[in-house]
């Protein structure tokens, strides 16, 4: 936590302090931030001035869980001290940064509750939202990080051909295979890679493939056949410390190229022509001033809207991507939520249109990582047609 470079952002954008309050672990920014590790049960707070040393206020039987961080750390006794201690720490302070959502608009920095933040305003205060303050400072990628994510990039991208392989051998030998044997068979392919994921891959099939979340396992799978669709959407970072994620998605067809369906490849084009509007958006106006997340998600939108699928594009356009495969950064949303965060370089997040209906789905998924002049697309080649297995 480079508390230097956090004050000099907190006085340029006139703040008085980034206060950070948690209890029970639930502010996964302050935990990640603070470096919090093991149980932690109690309140606490750590205020960061734009001026001087920063103050922490925590149990006294959790003391031993904060001596390394910079500043002042001192525990308090009981709850009517702690508001006591708080009102004192903060009397100067007219305006600061929380994790908090005006309106609720972006929850994934909504993390304090609402008591809280009454008490701080309580105080005289004004609290802001703590999101660009986060983005900035939790998930921007270093150099050698950004070599992690193209490291995954690549392997992953290899790994899917394979398990195309894979999938093309058993229709052509008749053998019988499954969307969970697909996604077995890229779980040990991870592992030859030196690769590892927190939760499994996904293969989809026909109707399952219009479900964005359908998981296969063991007892609930469908057997691939000639004549579907296949969906394959996976995502694993490097095994190294500090490993960053690589997450994409590709179409493929349980057939020769002459027999997939023109629906099918209207649709797939769809989502192309969107998907590469949003790249095209972040390099037109990356050079001109700040992009945000929400203003891509209506670039990626609008073309799917205008082809008169607006409906079935029913998620966002993709999200953050840190050690995490959803990380703390900006997200490309103005559908679920409205992410107005700055889209700043070092910052990694998918792209990530689809389409979905009773009988099929469909998404195309890359990875984009902001430059200094734009973007840099790590997962290439993009995908322009749907492939054909067979």
């Amino acid at each position: 936590m480079n508390i230097v470079e956090i004050q000099k952002y907190l006085k340029e954008h006139g703040f008085d302090g980034w206060l950070m309050a948690d209890f029970h672990g639930r502010n996964s920014v302050a935990v990640e931030m603070i470096g919090l590790t093991g149980i932690v049960t109690r309140r606490s707070f750590y205020f960061i001035p734009s001026e001087g040393e920063p103050t922490g206020l925590v149990s006294p039987i959790e003391m031993a869980k904060f001596k390394h961080l910079p500043g002042n750390v001192r525990s308090y006794f009981g709850y009517k001290e702690l508001e006591k201690e708080l009102a004192a720490l903060l009397k100067d302070c007219k305006r600061l940064a929380m994790e908090y959502s005006k309106n609720g608009r972006l929850p994934y920095v909504g993390l304090v509750d609402a008591g809280t933040i009454e008490l701080i305003k309580g105080f005289g205060v004004e609290v802001v939202s703590s999101a660009d303050l986060v983005a900035g400072f939790q998930a921007r990628l270093s150099k050698d990080q950004m070599e992690s994510h193209r490291l995954a990039a690549r392997n992953l991208i290899e790994i899917k051909s394979r398990a195309h392989d894979f999938i093309a051998e058993a229709l052509k030998s008749g053998k019988a295979v499954t969307e969970y044997n697909v996604q077995q068979f890229i779980v040990d392919q991870f592992d030859k890679h030196d690769m590892m994921t927190a939760y499994p891959p996904n293969c989809s099939v026909d109707a399952h493939a219009g479900d964005p979340h359908y998981e296969p396992d063991a007892e609930n799978s469908a057997t691939i056949e000639k004549g579907q669709l296949v969906l394959i959407d996976l995502w694993a970072k490097p095994k190294a410390p500090g490993g960053i994620y690589g997450d994409i998605t590709w179409m493929a067809y349980a057939g020769t190229a002459d027999e997939i369906p023109a629906r099918y490849k209207e649709l797939f084009d769809v989502i192309v022509r969107a998907r590469d509007a949003a790249v095209q958006y972040i390099n037109d106006n990356a050079p001109k001033g700040p992009v945000f997340g929400a203003d891509v998600d209506d670039a990626c939108r609008a073309v799917v809207e205008n082809a008169g699928y607006g409906k079935y594009f029913t998620h966002r356009t993709g999200h953050s991507i840190t050690t995490n495969e959803h990380g703390s950064g900006p997200n490309i949303d103005n559908l679920e939520t409205e992410d107005h965060r700055q889209l700043q370089p070092g910052h990694l997040f998918s792209i990530e249109p689809g389409v979905y209906f009773e009988d099929c789905g469909f998404r195309t998924e890359i990875d984009v990582l902001m430059t200094e002049g734009g973007c840099e697309v790590a997962s290439l080649p993009l995908q322009y047609d749907i492939v054909s297995l067979l």
